[in-house]
């Protein structure tokens, strides 16, 4: 059973991964070519734009996405179908209601937000137009949640990770060759959320017909809310406290320094999609555990998982503390002035992944009022150093303030977790990736810096990043594999065999919800 579960994780971990993996390319080859066409200055007010109408869309979920995954994964799992719409019923339609009423909210306050918070004009514009996003950023939030639930995992990254970048990337490129602008850029945002809207609610249809929701269905707010308040003050605390950071360093430093902190943040993702990937796919099993009140598989699941967030993490700290200045070097020479920037992050990156999935276990175990306080405390503490770094350090004391708070969040959720769950993350088998990392930080540094004076800097870099991945990707096998690796790696290797790696193969992650 616990190897089903392993399986399940890290098969749907496997389709989040490489749909946010192109989703970090994409963005960050379009990062590249927005912050060349626009420069700093542009490029902050358009990150400033985006965050208005992230902080919108987290006011208007509610918490019902996360209320969604666990609830979806419950009544598919007891075949409970009136069940299944009565939650869809609230949970997509009571955010998509609030969402508009942000909207329209927004658009009315663009004005004092842009001349009196960030005190830049220029905003104004943006700030009305990235209002008409928040509803569809809204609308994927729920629909993906859903497809999560019901362990269409594939489905939603389809979506949200491959057609919606795509969808942007050809409308940015169309924009380009007219004159880009910030205008220009948040519009093709919009439109690309909007296609991926579309196609959300396509594949939801065929997942679960909603045929009948209204009258089939069998809504049970008072659970759903009582999961989902806490989450969604939660969630709140999270996004206000890490998109406020963007709102300070506007208001505090300058708008370029917000751009050139939005491009240090932009690099150090590709480190977070191997984390919320294995946790985005994770949810719902330990939901499912959680439900059938066993713990043997909940351990193990939420051990290996969170080992495998550190081991495919460090290879990326490890590059983006060696070689900073080289990776924003690609985006232009003013983007540099980032490089101390972008090494804190780092350690906040790899902090995150260390404490693995001890969040999801909270929520999908029922603890969301202990993930508010957590939240509460965390950006509380970060609000504070922000007020109190940014002014005297600029970039580099927005990158102190997230990596305390990043901190102090992660490492206190795992002690809960210990005391709640009565389940832990760690083994001796952490050293293994920890070894393997030191030994291939010496052969990326030392590449680096033997071919510095015969190739240039960037080449150099370039160089010792791949030594460095190389070394990494040829040392960790030879440490040994868990049992828990060689139960993935032997289903991996028979799937290969006997059917030709053929998607969809293992039918049981993506079985469709039966109604009762």
């Amino acid at each position: 059973m616990a190897d089903r579960h392993l399986v399940l994780a890290a098969k749907g971990g496997g389709m989040v991964f490489a749909g946010r993996l192109f989703v970090w390319g994409t963005r960050f080859g379009l990062a590249v070519l927005l912050a060349r066409l626009l420069g700093a200055d542009s490029y902050g007010l358009y990150n400033i734009a985006l965050t208005v109408a992230t902080l919108g869309s987290a006011l208007s979920v509610i918490g019902l996405d996360s209320a969604l995954v666990r609830y979806v994964a419950v009544y598919a799992r007891r075949q409970d179908r009136a069940g299944l719409l009565g939650t869809l019923r609230v949970g997509v339609g009571v955010p998509m209601l609030v969402s508009g009423l942000a909207a329209v909210v927004i658009i009315l306050a663009a004005g004092p937000i842009a001349r009196d918070l960030i005190g830049d004009p220029r905003l104004e514009p943006l700030i009305r137009i990235v209002a008409l996003l928040v509803p569809a950023m809204v609308s994927n939030t729920v629909l993906s949640a859903t497809l999560l639930g019901a362990q269409r995992v594939g489905w939603a990254v389809v979506a949200e990770q491959f057609a919606q970048p795509l969808v942007r990337l050809g409308i940015l490129v169309a924009f380009a060759l007219i004159g880009m602008t910030p205008e220009l850029a948040v519009i093709a945002s919009t439109l690309a959320t909007v296609a991926a809207t579309a196609l959300l609610l396509w594949f939801v249809q065929r997942q679960v017909s909603l045929q009948g929701i209204t009258r089939q269905s069998r809504s049970e707010p008072g659970p759903l809310l009582r999961f989902s308040l806490p989450v969604y003050f939660s969630n709140i605390v999270n996004t206000f406290g890490g998109n406020l950071q963007t709102l300070l360093l506007g208001a505090l430093a300058s708008v370029a320094s917000a751009g050139i902190f939005a491009v240090a943040n932009q690099v150090m993702l590709v480190g977070a999609i191997f984390h919320q990937a294995i946790v985005h796919a994770s949810m719902p099993i330990f939901a499912e555990l959680q439900d059938a009140e066993d713990r043997r598989p909940l351990h193990a699941l939420y051990r290996t998982t969170s080992r495998w967030t550190f081991t495919l993490n460090l290879p990326f700290f490890l590059i983006a503390v060696l070689f900073p200045q080289a990776l924003l070097s690609i985006f232009g020479p003013e983007f540099t002035d980032g490089a101390a920037a972008l090494a804190i992050l780092a350690f906040a990156s790899l902090t995150n992944a260390a404490t693995g999935a001890s969040g999801a276990v909270l929520d999908m175990t029922g603890h969301t009022r202990v993930k508010l306080l957590n939240s509460t405390l965390a950006v509380g503490l970060a609000i504070a150093l922000n007020l109190i770094l940014i002014p005297p350090l600029g970039l580099v004391g927005a990158a102190i303030a997230s990596f305390g708070s990043i901190a102090t969040v992660n490492l206190l959720r795992v002690a809960e977790v210990g005391w709640l769950v009565k389940v832990g993350p760690y083994d001796a088998s952490w050293a293994k990736p920890l070894l393997a990392g030191a030994a291939a930080a010496a052969v990326g540094l030392g590449t680096a810096t033997v071919t510095d004076d015969l190739v240039g800097a960037l080449a150099a870099a370039a160089l010792g990043a791949v030594a460095l991945g190389l070394t990494y990707a040829a040392v960790l096998p030879l440490l040994g594999l868990t049992d828990d690796d060689r139960t993935i790696v032997s289903r991996a290797a028979r799937k290969i065999t006997r059917r030709g790696g053929r998607p969809g193969s293992m039918a049981r992650a993506d079985a469709p919800v039966k109604p009762s």
